[in-house]
């Protein structure tokens, strides 16, 4: 598939019509930022693209964290048929790879683009010619606009523009939105994980080892850290690695019990707290969550080619290993980075021989 470019228009663009959208675009903006709720956005989307493009019909494609796949979140001129079709990949069919890309993409002809996903679906809706762009942040691309015509008639030059402009605008005014349904969480909540934020996870060890001190109970403190996440992240992406954080908190989740705390101290570092649990406890935990991650297929940014992901562990178990939260931390990465000195995918319980 070979990408189309917005920095190349005809000579005569802009035109009055032109300068005219383009004011729209900026006014169509200001107005989508004061929207809260995401579906009013992507719909304000949708129906905006198909006017700046004089298309037929539109759709909007948005990274799906939890499947890993591209779905559509929001249709205008198509049936409920087409609207429900399977979801893609990023780096499959056009949308996919228009995604994995970042570059837009145009043909008059759908049925003759190699490798189309879902193209009985355009041919029952008499599709033919469509565009689709990018909706790309500063790090990262989070899904696409697609316009459609059924008359086959090409997309000019300066319909790619416009709708390249109306993209950066749009991935602004969605961020937004997402910021706004985040903020309700991110007072105790991480945005990407769903796990406990540091400050959260801090205020939890506090009042975890103060119940610990008071009922003369253990309590283990686990940090886990993944191997080599930055090489995955420089290899796959920044969207795959988010991916990744987050099918990993689903491991930790299945392996922990309710009464434990599980959060995320930042970046690929996560802590455990296992209240009334010994040194054994702790190990056996690390075990599972070895297994199980060892034996977990990751999505990539290459089509079936999932990767393997190890992580090191570290464990301090109070009141052996510390009687303070700053104590019991330090003495838990201490163990965590024996385990990445001694070859990674392993865990460490804290001992004296670690203190230097």
């Amino acid at each position: 598939m070979s990408a189309v470019t917005a920095s190349t228009y005809d000579s005569t663009w802009p035109s009055t019509r032109e300068n005219h959208l383009l004011s729209r675009i900026f006014m169509i903006a200001e107005r989508m930022i004061v929207f809260d709720g995401l579906d009013d956005v992507f719909e304000h989307i949708v129906k905006t693209a198909v006017t700046l493009t004089h298309a037929e019909a539109a759709t909007i494609r948005v990274f799906n964290i939890e499947t890993g796949t591209l779905d559509i979140v929001k249709g205008y001129g198509l049936t409920d048929g087409f609207l429900s079709q399977p979801a893609v990949r990023v780096g499959e069919g056009i949308t996919g790879r228009v995604v994995q890309s970042g570059q837009p993409f145009t043909t008059v002809n759908v049925q003759q683009v190699p490798d189309v996903k879902n193209a009985e679906f355009a041919q029952l809706e008499g599709i033919r010619s469509l565009l689709c762009v990018p909706m790309n942040t500063r790090d990262s691309t989070i899904g696409c606009i697609t316009v459609y015509r059924k008359n086959g008639q090409a997309f000019a030059d300066h319909d790619l523009l416009l709708l390249s402009i109306f993209a950066s605008e749009a991935v602004e005014a969605v961020e937004k939105a997402r910021l706004i349904n985040e903020l309700k969480r991110q007072a105790t909540l991480d945005s990407l994980t769903g796990l406990y934020n540091k400050r959260s996870l801090m205020d939890k060890l506090t009042v975890e080892m103060a119940r610990s001190q008071r009922h003369q109970t253990p309590m283990a403190v686990m940090f886990v850290d993944l191997d080599e996440f930055k090489i995955f992240n420089d290899t796959h992406g920044h969207l795959m690695g988010d991916k990744l954080l987050h099918d990993f908190t689903r491991i930790l989740r299945k392996q922990c019990r309710k009464i434990d705390v599980v959060g995320r101290f930042g970046g690929d570092e996560f802590i455990i707290l296992a209240p009334q649990t010994q040194s054994d406890g702790a190990v056996a935990l690390a075990e599972k969550i070895l297994h199980d991650l060892n034996t977990h297929s990751f999505v990539t940014s290459k089509l079936n080619e999932p990767a393997r992901v190890t992580c090191s562990i570290g464990i301090a178990v109070t009141p052996d290993h510390g009687l303070s939260t700053d104590e019991i931390l330090v003495n838990a990465d201490r163990a965590l980075y024996a385990s990445k000195r001694n070859g990674k995918n392993s865990f460490t319980v804290w001992n004296s021989e670690l203190s230097d």
